[in-house]
């Protein structure tokens, strides 16, 4: 066995470990599908996502159920109502969402960014 063989065998292993802990401390991640929280988040992006609602205030981005959408959708807090519903709205979308989101539709909050979205673009430009 080569040595390039060991080293992919020790990262998939690590990146299996790594992939369990997130889980088993509360942690996903997810795979950014659409363009609506551009420029900071781009399709193609990975997001480790910090399971649970506590803690969310104004400025944050999480992942909330939403009917229509079986893995949640990533919008921005803009405003917690006295009721403690979220309003949101994604970074590219020029007004917030129509309706609040309660917090127990709040499946996590986004805790780390893995800017893969701009890489994967630049190597598709390269492409052509």
């Amino acid at each position: 066995m080569g040595v390039r063989t060991v080293a992919v065998r020790v990262a998939i292993v690590a990146l299996a470990a790594a992939a369990t802990v997130w889980t088993v401390c509360g942690y996903r991640a997810v795979y950014v599908g659409g363009g609506s929280m551009a420029p900071a988040l781009v399709k193609g992006d990975f997001v480790v996502v910090r399971r649970g609602s506590s803690g969310v205030r104004q400025g944050d981005v999480v992942l909330v159920a939403k009917q229509g959408w079986p893995a949640g959708v990533l919008h921005r807090v803009v405003a917690v109502n006295t009721d403690d519903t979220l309003v949101l709205r994604g970074d590219a979308n020029p007004i917030a969402d129509r309706d609040p989101a309660r917090p127990d539709a709040v499946m996590g909050v986004v805790a780390c960014v893995i800017p893969t979205g701009r890489t994967l673009a630049a190597v598709e430009a390269g492409r052509r």
